[in-house]
């Protein structure tokens, strides 16, 4: 759940970016489907019609933060273990 709460911030900022006002509604979709591991072709398509053009490249960016920040709490992980 850290992760998600992570997300959230960087969520709202680029709907607001792209949609010139916060969408807390968006926000929370996007989020929820974070956490139902909708595939990101999926979101890709749930979006598309709200983001238009911009939808593509928010997934890719949001999908990169999702690995990155998934690998910073296995990299946590497999160093506590060894400690």
């Amino acid at each position: 759940h850290e992760l998600h709460d992570r997300m959230r911030p960087w969520i709202s900022k680029k709907i607001i970016e792209f949609l010139g006002e916060e969408e807390s509604t968006l926000v929370e979709y996007i989020v929820s489907c974070t956490k139902d591991h909708v595939h990101a072709a999926k979101m890709l398509e749930l979006l598309q019609s709200i983001l238009d053009v911009e939808a593509e490249m928010f997934v890719l960016k949001m999908w990169r933060m999702l690995i990155f920040e998934i690998k910073k709490v296995e990299a946590g992980l497999s160093v506590r273990g060894k400690a």
